[in-house]
């Protein structure tokens, strides 16, 4: 069973070459709310403090981080 969004693929570029957003350094999770798609920063980041709108009609695929039956959870 899908448990977060691990990673959002863009139609359009939303700054010069950027056309994947993913959970790593200086991500710290990326949520669908209603139509589109919001990007959190980790404290320690550029995006520190923000929450970037990703609209849904820019997201050309989504992969999902899976549960798998027997992993632990994550910290």
């Amino acid at each position: 069973m899908a448990k977060a969004i691990e990673i959002i693929y863009l139609k359009f570029p939303v700054h010069p070459n950027i056309t994947v957003i993913q959970t790593g350094p200086g991500i710290d999770k990326i949520e669908r709310e209603g139509a589109a798609y919001f990007v959190y920063g980790t404290d320690d980041g550029p995006l520190a403090g923000k929450r970037v709108e990703i609209p849904a009609d820019n997201v050309a695929a989504v992969q999902w981080d899976l549960d798998q039956a027997g992993a632990p959870e994550k910290a």
